[in-house]
């Protein structure tokens, strides 16, 4: 990997993969739901859309048409705490990829009629959101996890909002976040490495510096909340639990090693059909035909998160069977389920280091998380030496919190969230 910072602090980003003939471009900035209010909630993800809605040079036609006559795929996302904006096509097109990505994010004019006409698609996915039980548990288990805090407010934002929002909002808000020390450009796959970096540099040398003095991200305080939200419509019972996954102090773990011990153990409790959760409450118990356990994380922030989809008859055993998992975790690691949980995670690494898009993302987090990257060779061999009672740690770690509880669909109610959430720690 090549790294570059240009003088007003674009990180810039070379990841050679010669094995390939694909290669991704992305323009990555720090910024996301987290930096909203809760006036201007959902203000990253209009901006998102809007970014592709014409430049000084290029309406919306074009910006699209040149993507395609050259088979490139285009997309970009908001997160909580990031905004990306990617390209994906033929090596020998890399120039071409970073180009038409650069004109997007630098030189976007957010026109007044395009706005109108995005802003009721946006509101119309909105609104699709709050209709579907399942997207719905997503979010109310941010505002399980953060209560008040901006993190608990939903990336798509409030219908309200996204009626109101002006151009002059948007320009506000580039104007704002999209600053060159917020800002990651990278490249992966098989291309000419110097030539990229060169043209770069080039394009974000002017690239507007923030006034303001760097501030240090501090994570979201955890609160762990019950919440519930009733469906009639439907006969199932969505069900996310979180717990945190706090720092620890560098001389106690390395904060790398640290997410990678929490990697597995979200892998060992609940990734695979042979996994502790899948196994008892799919298998032997029949609570759930959906589960699995995952970690989310961001820069200065992770969560270990168990999904469910059952019924409501079976929500009370579930929760009782899902707490007992999780604590029987915190006592002992089964060697046999750690080994499990290091292949499968080292198979997803050497996986996504074989695809550009994924190495590219995976690189970004990591610089956004701790300004370091690891090697490939040094993450699997960290992997590899993590031991049994790093992992065991993760549990008892995470047991010490109270859980967050969010539940969706048919007879979800308050009272029956704070009643689930105490099974979990019976």
């Amino acid at each position: 990997m090549i790294q570059h910072t240009l003088p007003n602090g674009v990180r810039l980003l070379a990841i050679p993969m010669p094995h390939v003939q694909s290669a991704s471009v992305g323009i990555f900035l720090r910024v996301g739901s987290r930096d909203e209010t809760p006036a201007t909630n959902g203000i990253s993800h209009v901006l998102e859309h809007m970014a592709f809605k014409g430049t000084d040079t290029r309406t919306v036609q074009a910006i699209n048409l040149d993507a395609e006559r050259l088979g490139a795929e285009v997309n970009a996302f908001t997160g909580k705490d990031t905004t990306g904006y990617f390209m994906t096509g033929l090596g020998r097109h890399t120039q071409q990829l970073l180009r038409m990505t650069a004109d997007i994010v630098l030189n976007s004019t957010f026109p007044a009629h395009e706005l109108q006409r995005e802003l009721e698609v946006i509101r119309q996915e909105a609104i699709e959101y709050e209709e579907d039980p399942e997207d719905s548990a997503n979010d109310l288990l941010d505002r399980a996890i953060w209560g008040d805090d901006a993190m608990g407010m939903p990336v798509i934002g409030t219908v309200a909002n996204i009626e109101g929002f002006t151009r002059q909002d948007l320009v506000r808000h580039v104007q704002c976040h999209y600053v060159a020390e917020k800002t990651i450009v990278v490249g992966a796959g098989n291309f000419d490495v110097d030539a990229w970096m060169t043209l770069a540099a080039e394009l974000f040398a002017d690239m507007r510096a923030s006034t303001d003095l760097p501030v240090v991200q501090q994570p979201a305080k955890y609160v762990g909340h019950a919440l519930a939200r009733r469906f009639t419509q439907v006969s199932q019972v969505f069900v996310n639990i979180a717990y945190p996954l706090g720092p620890v102090e560098q001389e106690e773990l390395p904060q790398r090693r640290w997410r990678l011990a929490a990697s597995l153990a979200a892998h060992l409790f609940g990734e695979g059909m042979s996994s502790p959760l899948v196994d008892t409450v799919r298998e032997q118990l029949g609570l759930a035909y959906t589960t699995y356990a995952t970690m989310e994380s961001g820069d200065v922030w992770a969560n270990f998160i168990v999904h469910a989809v059952t019924t409501p008859d079976k929500l009370d055993a579930l929760l009782a069977a899902t707490g007992r998992l999780l604590r029987a975790q915190a006592a002992c690691i089964d060697p046999v389920h750690l080994e499990r949980a290091k292949n499968q995670l080292t198979v997803s690494r050497v996986r996504a280091g074989e695809r550009p898009y994924a190495m590219m993302e995976q690189a970004v987090e990591e610089l956004f998380a701790s300004d370091t990257l690891t090697p490939m060779a040094e993450t699997l061999a960290m992997i590899d030496d993590i031991g049994s009672e790093e992992v065991r740690m993760v549990f008892e770690r995470m047991l010490a919190n109270p859980p967050a509880l969010a539940i969706t669909g048919k007879g979800a109610s308050a009272k029956t969230a704070r009643q689930l959430a105490a099974r979990l720690e019976a």
